[in-house]
């Protein structure tokens, strides 16, 4: 299931993620529209994701992954393909929209859904081994494609990885991916419940959303998660003009690489510290990162700031599912994480969309990043928030 849940993330990361930058620069380049417009569209890639994503978390809870991942690989690895083919801008606002259908049934809510039911004491390890992919995708999908569409063409490298997609990740889907069908296949982890086919047993959406911790941990995450997208949707191009295309697409690889170790150090810590001061200090990093980058100069310090806020891309990703699953358990999981990626959807369009037209009426990316580190701050402050009151009312 980890190793399964591993691919879906390399390609859904890779393409649908880490992609975004390189199709900005790419289309800028080849088709001449802004970056404005292009950041239009990847935000329609986010705004489709808020009804795909609670649809999704509750057809996860009702049916298992199997159907789900099914419809996202067929889904993403076919408008991979004809994004390559598409000569009109509202093809690429359209082709996004699918994509962005597509993602959360290959992404994180499929794949917390997919592993929460099989773990409990490592579940923090098992999405810290399984959401690895999505760092390796990033550190090899951004260059790869440069490299292919240098080499072949941007349709053909485009047309190589939807279909690597498609043939892949669809097997893993009709054969693989399962809930636990007894208790045994979970021993030393967690028994599933006994009412776990059991629709009705499900908690509704009333139930979270009437729930103080549900909203604390959903301002959190989408601040932060909507400042991370900001940031990796726009790396690629806001580096381009400093460091060149190929060099830039390398920061992107760098920022991913450098998740896998903050990934694997918060899964070992979550089951031994506060994860709301876990989360907040997540926040801070990626925040310092960031401004690294606005006051950087050449490519050291690039680097350095894009790894810097790159080592908590991992944790930001993994911490929304185990908040929910600390405050809430594994019941109706699928429910409540489809609910809070609903949220972080609509920040992370959002702020992509104003990252991008900011940058066209400043003529800088500068002003963009501050931002985004001021909402990662944001983040911080939220997280702790009641904690630190509780702790200061004693």
């Amino acid at each position: 299931m980890v190793a399964a849940c591993f691919v879906l993330a390399f390609f859904a990361w890779g393409l649908g993620f880490y992609g975004h930058g390189f199709f900005i620069a790419a289309l800028r380049a080849e088709r001449g529209w802004s970056t404005g417009l292009l950041s239009g569209a990847v935000a329609s890639f986010w705004f489709v994701g808020v009804p795909a994503v609670v649809l999704i978390g509750r057809l996860l809870d009702r049916y298992g992954p199997r159907w789900i991942v099914l419809y996202g690989a067929v889904a993403m690895g076919s408008a991979g393909i004809l994004v390559g083919q598409a000569t009109e801008i509202w093809q690429i606002f359209v082709l996004f929209m699918i994509m962005g259908s597509a993602y959360p049934a290959l992404a994180t809510a499929a794949i917390s859904a997919s592993l929460v039911p099989w773990f409990d004491r490592r579940l923090g390890l098992a999405l810290g081994i399984a959401l690895s992919g999505a760092s390796a995708g990033g550190v090899l999908m951004p260059p790869a494609l440069v490299r292919l569409s240098s080499a072949y063409g941007f349709d053909l490298a485009l047309a190589g990885v939807g279909t690597a997609i498609l043939v892949l990740i669809i097997p893993l889907a009709l054969f693989v991916l399962r809930r636990p069908r007894n208790a045994g296949e979970t021993a030393g982890e967690r028994k599933p419940p006994a009412s776990h086919n059991t629709a009705a047993a499900q908690p509704g959406m009333g139930h979270f959303l009437g729930a103080g911790p549900f909203w604390r941990i959903a301002a959190a995450s989408t601040l932060a998660l909507a400042a991370q997208v900001g940031l990796l949707m726009h790396l690629l191009p806001a580096l381009e003009t400093e460091l060149g295309l190929s060099a830039a697409a390398f920061a992107v690889s760098v920022v991913a690489g450098s998740a896998v170790i903050g990934r694997f150090v918060l899964g070992g810590l979550s089951a031994r510290f506060s994860l709301p001061f876990l989360a907040a200090g997540c926040y801070l990093i990626q925040a310092a990162g960031l401004v690294l980058i606005v006051l950087g100069q050449g490519p050291i310090l690039l680097y350095a700031g894009s790894a810097l806020a790159g080592v908590v891309v991992g944790c930001i990703v993994m911490l929304p599912p185990l908040l929910l699953s600390g405050a809430f358990g594994a019941n109706g999981y699928g429910t409540a994480y489809g609910l809070i990626s609903a949220i972080m959807f609509l920040g992370a369009s959002t702020t992509t969309a104003a990252v991008g037209m900011l940058r066209d009426m400043m003529g800088s990316y500068t002003p963009s990043f501050l931002l985004l580190a001021g909402m990662e701050l944001t983040a911080a402050i939220v997280i702790t928030w009641r904690r630190a009151r509780s702790n200061g009312s004693q």
